[in-house]
């Protein structure tokens, strides 16, 4: 799923014992907590995704949203639904068939039976946590219904602008695009998501705890939260100030600036890839008890946050191509020394 650096300083022990001036010792630890309690939580029901557990986090704790391209029936929504329990919020489902409206996500005007007049009937989407099961398989104009609700945390019908529930996290599933039926997605509704994972099947035992009962959907209801929405909220605000230094945003820049200049590459990565990519690094930071973050941090969480930016001239559109692609820039790119 990610490419993991090498110039990571220090061990955990004592990288929590530092914190940036904007971060305090306090804010730090509750932060860390909590984004440990929400991996292992996900960790206990869902089998063979840590990984994706920790890119769902560091969505969560960075205000972006995740997006997993894999094939049906390998944990997605479970995975969805045990963040949502584990943070203590709403939970919403929706089903992407090619008839789906925009309407049926965001939701739509409806008759008023008391005063006659049309009033907002809230969709799906308003919840802390939302999956989009099978999101390419709805057709464009209702993909594009996300892009307001992804990016800004609203929806507009009728002129009126609706706040969605705050925190909110939207948890996408794309199958792989050579499956019947599907939509590619376009580029404006990738760019929407902090981060792009592909975990694949659980291993063998993870298999058999599955199918022991050790593992999976039985145990959801078992699941209790670690941490209010008040908390996600402040570890949101943790996340936001965590110190990122001149060298590792240069080399951020430097690894956007590669995949532009890439000879595969029709359109390399975007600032707002750059944006999305330092706030999963400042999460992943936090997560890893640091006040600060580090070139390590960055390489991590290249791959996820960059490869779907990245339109490559022989990808037929998978971001398969674009994660070799980021691969690839990662070792070109030289991170700068502790």
């Amino acid at each position: 799923m990610s490419t993991r650096g090498t110039t990571e300083t220090g061990n955990r022990g004592a990288d929590r014992t530092s914190a940036s001036a904007g971060l305090d010792q306090a804010d730090l630890e509750r932060s860390w907590r909590l984004g440990r309690d929400i991996v292992d939580a996900v960790d206990r029901v869902v089998a063979g995704q840590r990984e994706a557990a920790e890119m769902a986090a560091a969505c969560l704790l960075s205000g972006g949203h995740l997006l997993i391209e894999d094939i049906p029936g390998v944990g997605k929504t479970l995975l969805a639904q045990v963040v949502a329990a584990a943070v203590g919020g709403t939970f919403h489902r929706i089903q992407g068939t090619p008839d789906l409206l925009p309407g049926d996500v965001t939701g739509s005007m409806v008759p008023d039976h008391d005063t006659f007049r049309l009033r907002f009937r809230p969709g799906p989407m308003f919840a802390n946590v939302v999956v989009f099961d099978e999101l390419n398989r709805t057709n464009p104009r209702t993909q594009s219904a996300l892009l307001e609700a992804a990016e800004e945390a609203t929806v507009t019908i009728d002129g009126t602008t609706h706040s969605l529930p705050d925190p909110f996290l939207l948890v996408a599933t794309q199958n792989p695009i050579e499956l019947a039926g599907t939509y590619r997605l376009g580029e404006g509704a990738l760019d929407r998501f902090a981060a792009v994972v592909t975990p694949g099947r659980a291993g063998f035992d993870d298999e058999v705890d599955v199918l022991t009962g050790r593992r999976g959907r039985k145990l959801l209801h078992d699941v209790t939260a670690v941490a209010s929405l008040d908390e996600v909220i402040a570890g949101r605000d943790a996340v936001d100030r965590v110190h990122v230094p001149e060298p590792v945003a240069r080399y951020v820049v430097e690894l956007l600036e590669a995949t532009r200049q890439h000879n595969r590459v029709r359109l390399g990565a975007s600032t707002r890839g750059g944006v999305a990519l330092v706030g999963l690094a400042r999460a992943f930071a936090v997560m890893r008890g640091r006040g600060y973050v580090v070139p390590d941090d960055v390489a991590t969480v290249a791959v996820p946050a960059l490869a779907h930016r990245v339109l490559v001239v022989d990808g037929a559109g998978s971001t398969a191509a674009g994660r070799d692609v980021v691969i690839e820039c990662l070792g070109r790119v030289r991170p700068p020394s502790a």
